[in-house]
Order: C-alpha cells, then structure tokens, then sequence
C-alpha cells in the first residue's frame, strides 16, 4: 500500500485543482439531471422525454470516472467528485489520511481513517508524515 508525505501530496495539488475545476461542473450537471429524472419519473413522463436525460447523465458520469480514475491509480482516495481527497499518510507508524478539498491552496490537515471529514485536524509538523512504497 502507498503512504504519502506532505509534500508528496503536494505536488499533486495543481493537477488536482485543474481537474476539479473541470469536473465540478459536469458533477453540478449530473445532479441537477438526476433530480430532473426524478422529477418526470414522479409525473409519469414517458422515454420520449426521459431518454435524452438519461443519456446526458450517462455521458455526464462517463467523463467524470475517466477523469478522476487517474488519481485513484496513483493512491489517492476521492471521496466526493467534487472535489474532496484523501492521501493515506503514516503518523508515528499508524495509517491515517492526509486531508485535502478543492479551492485549498495546499494539504494542510489530517485526519484517522474512521474520522471523516469532521475529525480533520491542522498538521502541525508536516515530517510526522512518512511516505512510505511498500505493498
């Protein structure tokens, strides 16, 4: 399993910007769609008006896994398309997740692996963070 330090993560910031500020869009679309599909299901409309929908949507999530699927190849965990990241990190030889979401100039919190979101903490000491290769 892959570990990233800080600035490890780091580096991969821009990319990261550039393609969420790509995708958040498309993900603001699809979702707008899906409570339009919702929408016409409830009324009863028919394919005919469903149909273009639905495909949009498909299209819509197609471009967003193949955009993001890159970043899951290389160890990072995206936990929400539109823009919210987790690196696996070793604190003092514990797994935890290094913390980042879209518009944050760069990593600069962390969290336990069951904390989520809401347990996220400052780093402090950015070498607390050990990379680490080994599978």
């Amino acid at each position: 399993m892959r570990y990233f330090g800080v600035e490890e993560a780091n580096r991969l910031i821009p990319l990261l910007t550039r393609t969420f500020a790509q995708v958040r869009p498309w993900v603001a679309r699809a979702q707008a769609l899906v409570r339009e599909l919702e929408s016409l299901q409830a009324a009863g409309a028919g394919p005919e008006r469903t149909a273009p929908l639905r495909a949009e949507r498909d299209t819509l999530l197609e471009n967003i896994r193949a955009e993001l699927e890159h970043f899951q190849e290389l160890g990072v965990e995206l936990k929400a398309a539109d823009g919210l990241v987790d690196f696996r990190a070793l604190k003092a030889g514990r797994p935890v997740y290094l913390c980042w979401r879209y518009g944050e100039p760069a990593v600069a919190h962390w969290h336990e692996l069951e904390g989520g979101f809401a347990g996220r903490q400052p780093i402090v000491h950015a070498q607390d963070f050990s990379p680490s290769y080994l599978s």
